[in-house]
């Protein structure tokens, strides 16, 4: 078997031989109709170029793409299998053949170039938001936030103040966590830039992580290529939530609000009721989605998907949308990517920490 795929030859055998039990967990399938992308269809087109039976093409490379890593298909697989794993693992393949994507290439063309997927300086940026005193926790915005929403990081800055857990944003936020490079099949890219990036968190030992990619990135994916961190991981709405009781007291605002399990926050930090406690606190009405939990569905934001295959995403958004906040209600969710997504699918969508600091507003 290709070398990039050798430790994933149970996951492929497993999904190959498997009678598509997971075929309805997928977002990207469920959306675009096409067999072809359904989870069996992906991970049985990897292995038939991993094992030589079928060469690497265009439609092959197509397959492999149409991938946002959410983990669903993990939920409901009886052999735990992570086929996002496996798919991001055979990129490298189509990478090396030149049949990637051309929006996956350029995006990892402009991270070589810049450090980040976005080509710009994120240092202006960072200094902005410099704290002239010590700050309790160190917080890492992540890139995509800092390049496209900086006023989540004043909501993010002021509700930890009023919850009596005071932050900054860290020097080390100046770069990207490598998530792109990931997703793309970069890999040994990856493993270089992750080594360098654990480098410049020595002067923190905790570290407060805003985006939940980014800290499924440091927490999860890191120690899957040897790269071990000296700070200690957590998330911004874990962070909230252990001082939720430091809260002020204040009635929560008239509002009905469907939460969405952000997938790299719920399936990859197992981070469920966190998010929901703080919700609960900020709005009087919370709205569940039929799957939710581990079962939650995606919002189309991961894998490069946006960039790769838009008019996709967008469709995953609007459906789990539509599922979330049936009756047209806020869509509230704990991930910046997620937010972009509902609002491109033109659906009325909040970061939780902005609920939250109107809340104490």
């Amino acid at each position: 078997m290709t070398t990039p795929l050798a430790e994933h030859s149970h996951a492929l055998a497993m999904c190959t031989f498997c009678p598509k039990v997971c075929r309805f967990a997928c977002p990207v399938s469920e959306a675009t109709q096409n067999e072809s992308h359904s989870t069996w269809a992906k991970m049985t087109t990897a292995r038939q170029v991993a094992d030589g039976q079928r060469r690497m093409d265009e439609g092959a490379s197509n397959a492999i793409h149409a991938c946002t890593g959410c983990g669903r298909c993990t939920t409901f697989c009886k052999h735990d299998n992570v086929p996002g794993e496996t798919l991001f693992a055979a990129r490298s393949l189509a990478r090396a053949e030149g049949l990637q994507p051309q929006a996956a290439a350029t995006t990892i063309g402009t991270f070589t170039r810049s450090g980040n997927p976005f080509g710009e300086s994120l240092s202006k940026v960072v200094e902005h938001f410099k704290a002239e005193t010590p700050m309790r926790y160190p917080l890492f915005p992540g890139c995509s936030t800092l390049v496209k929403r900086t006023a989540l990081i004043d909501d993010a800055l002021m509700v930890a103040n009023a919850f009596g857990a005071p932050m900054g944003v860290c020097k080390a936020s100046t770069r990207c966590c490598g998530y792109p490079l990931y997703a793309g099949g970069a890999h040994d890219e990856f493993a270089a830039h992750a080594r360098a990036f654990a480098q410049t968190l020595e002067p923190y030992p905790e570290l407060v992580v805003m985006d939940p990619g980014c800290a499924h990135t440091l927490s999860v994916i890191y120690p899957k290529f040897q790269v071990k961190l000296p700070s200690r991981i957590r998330t911004l709405y874990e962070v909230l939530a252990d001082n939720l009781p430091h809260a002020p007291h204040k009635p929560p605002l008239d509002e009905a609000a469907g939460y969405h399990d952000a997938c790299h926050l719920g399936r990859g930090m197992g981070q469920y009721e966190e998010p929901r406690a703080l919700l609960r606190r900020a709005v009087s009405t919370v709205l569940e989605a039929p799957s939710h939990h581990a079962e939650g569905g995606c919002s189309g934001g991961g894998g490069l998907l946006p960039r790769t295959m838009p008019e996709a995403s967008v469709e995953i958004a609007r459906r789990q949308a539509l599922e979330v906040a049936s009756g047209g209600e806020t869509v509230v969710t704990a991930c910046p990517t997620s937010r972009r997504m509902f609002e491109r699918a033109g659906k009325k969508s909040e970061d939780l920490v902005s609920i939250l600091r109107r809340w104490l507003e």
